[in-house]
């Protein structure tokens, strides 16, 4: 933050590689307020079909104002284009009272952002407390409920809620209990897993393995854990060959799977 350097926020930068440089730098988006808490800053970017930038902000751990108020970025899903322009038809550009980059609001930390490669739909893994870690289907407008409803708890056993569901208020497609702490995420596009085209595939920093979620049109009917103990899963996708790639953020490895009949 320029008014306080020990302050700040989630900022998305555009520039164009030339050789081994990054050249036209310009910042398109900066996250406000400003805050001194280091942690729950998001922040995936994922393109859609239409060319849209989509990222999550969390709460920066002000859960009690940020979530649930359309005047700040934070606990927010937010959606630009790519020069930071808003988009005319987003949910909010004709609310005075709230931030026209706003898409979705009432989330606690997104740390993952993918697309489905046939409708297009933006899906979003989120951290929760202790518990209610949620795999999220964003839709414009819609408010998914932090603090107000969660599966979890406080870190140290405490409630800080009591409700699960409310009216007005979007439920998880899944919940995690207990926390998985979700990272990374992608869907599975292709031939090369057989019977995995389509399902989304999850990272745990926590429980340290890959988890494979099949889904029935938005509803989840078979979940997998993958390469259990692998390492701290911090980010997973799919590289144009075709095959699946997995980040671990210790021991620092990038792994390519292969399908048992390569």
């Amino acid at each position: 933050s320029k008014d306080d350097p020990k302050a700040g926020n989630t900022a998305i930068m555009r520039a164009r590689i030339e050789g081994n440089k990054l050249i036209d730098q310009e910042k398109i988006f900066d996250g406000q307020p400003d805050s001194r808490k280091a942690y729950h800053w998001g922040c995936k970017l994922q393109f859609d079909k239409k060319g849209y930038l989509w990222f999550g902000i969390g709460d920066r751990g002000d859960r009690d104002i940020n979530p649930q108020a359309l005047d700040n970025h934070n606990g927010k899903i937010h959606r630009i284009h790519d020069d930071g322009r808003i988009p005319e038809d987003n949910p909010f550009v004709d609310n005075e009272k709230a931030l026209p980059s706003i898409y979705s609001y009432g989330h606690r930390n997104p740390q993952g952002t993918t697309m489905h490669p046939e409708t297009g739909d933006i899906w979003v893994t989120e951290h929760g407390p202790r518990g209610g870690d949620e795999l999220n289907l964003i839709r414009p407008g819609v408010n998914y409920g932090w603090p107000v409803i969660s599966y979890g708890i406080n870190y140290n056993g405490t409630k800080f809620t009591d409700i699960t569901h409310k009216e007005g208020m979007e439920q998880p497609v899944l919940q995690w209990t207990p926390s998985i702490a979700p990272c990374g995420t992608t869907f599975v596009t292709g031939d090369r897993y057989q019977g995995w085209k389509n399902n989304i595939l999850v990272g745990s920093l926590r429980f340290k393995y890959l988890e494979r979620v099949e889904l029935d049109g938005n509803k989840v009917v078979d979940q997998e854990k993958l390469l259990e103990g692998i390492g701290r899963v911090r980010n997973v996708e799919m590289g144009p060959d075709g095959f699946i790639y997995v980040a671990m953020e210790k021991p620092g490895f990038i792994v390519k799977l292969l399908p048992v009949n390569d």
